[in-house]
């Protein structure tokens, strides 16, 4: 316990808590956030998700001008970039979460509220994820990345890929969202907007205490922030091998998830255990499945990816959340053409 980095712990469990309080009481989901706007033109959780990223992308960049957090020495900017694996496993994991009902954090929030179809497709969830990360599909996972990855000669930031000065696209990227936002307002998402405002600011969050408070000039660590696939993979690999990992930031963001959401579903009375539908366990298994090889070939979900990455300004999230929304709309389209 001496070595336990009660920054790391403690903030990664009150950032998890809240995060997963937000979006539980919201229902943010991709999943949901594209199948209304598709197929009811219902766009509350589009604008609220734009909103989270205006308000990650400037606070992350302003903390990496400054020189606060070296964002820089992520994993999301390495110079290994790996296009097809963000790009198919984005594909991957977008399929699985409508199969499955529900994206990464809303698929813990679902089993914490009672749901065993939302859990049996967290099992899968963890077991693929950690068969991707750890296990018997980790040398196919490698040998693709090893035939298909670019090497940089800088890291994976649209600055760097692009020769530009690195304020240029934050600011650009952060103008287009503002000028959708005012585009496309709808005055029914005025609360879904200040939900996503404050998750947009707990990635930033995430980023100082692992980059900031965390830090140790004995032990120096890799910033990082909020995330659910690469956790999840731990969680399942624990089921495999019945090895326990240490504590991280990004594992307690997880429980602090599961804790906060089980204790709201308790005490409010919305946990009840509900039983999977007749012919929807196959659904969730598979969906859960494609989840976890996908958010571990991709380098994360639409959490990771998707706000925590693309704050970084990183071209490999982007293609990763691109290939999960593409993943996501074709999959709604053709169950909506198939019921």
């Amino acid at each position: 316990m001496e070595d336990l980095n009660l920054w790391l712990v403690g903030g990664g469990l009150a950032v998890g808590a809240i995060f997963g309080l937000l979006i539980q009481r919201h229902r943010f989901c991709m999943v949901a956030a594209t199948g209304n706007y598709l197929l009811i033109n219902d766009n509350r959780q589009i604008l609220a998700f734009i909103a989270a990223l205006v308000v990650a992308v400037t606070g992350t960049q302003l903390l990496e001008f400054t020189d606060t957090v070296a964002i820089a020495d992520s994993a999301y900017r390495n110079s290994q970039f790996d296009w097809f694996g963000a790009s198919f496993g984005g594909l991957i994991f977008g399929i699985g979460a409508v199969l499955a009902g529900g994206c990464a954090t809303r698929t813990i929030i679902r089993s914490t509220e009672g749901s065993l179809h939302a859990f049996i497709a967290l099992l899968f969830f963890m077991l693929l994820a950690a068969s991707a990360q750890f296990s018997f599909l980790e040398d196919i996972r490698i040998g693709l990345t090893h035939n298909t990855a670019i090497d940089l000669a800088g890291d994976a930031s649209v600055a760097a890929m692009l020769g530009l000065p690195q304020w240029l696209p934050a600011v650009a990227i952060v103008v287009f969202m503002l000028a959708y936002l005012v585009k496309n307002w709808n005055p029914e998402a005025k609360n879904m907007v200040i939900a996503g405002t404050f998750i947009g600011l707990l990635v930033v969050a995430g980023w100082y205490i692992t980059g900031v408070l965390a830090q140790d000039e004995f032990d120096p660590t890799k910033p990082s922030a909020i995330t659910v696939s690469g956790p999840l993979a731990r969680f399942g690999y624990i089921l495999i091998s019945g090895k326990i990992p240490a504590l991280s930031f990004s594992i307690s963001f997880v429980i602090g998830i599961a804790v906060a959401t089980l204790l709201f579903s308790l005490a409010s009375g919305r946990f009840k255990l509900e039983a999977p539908k007749v012919g929807s366990v196959k659904f969730a298994a598979l969906g859960g499945g494609l989840m976890g090889i996908g958010g571990i070939m991709a380098y994360g979900c639409n959490v990771g990816q998707g706000l925590t990455g693309i704050s970084t300004l990183s071209v490999e999230s982007m293609l990763a959340f691109s290939g999960m929304f593409i993943g996501t709309a074709a999959t709604v389209k053709w169950m909506e053409r198939n019921n």
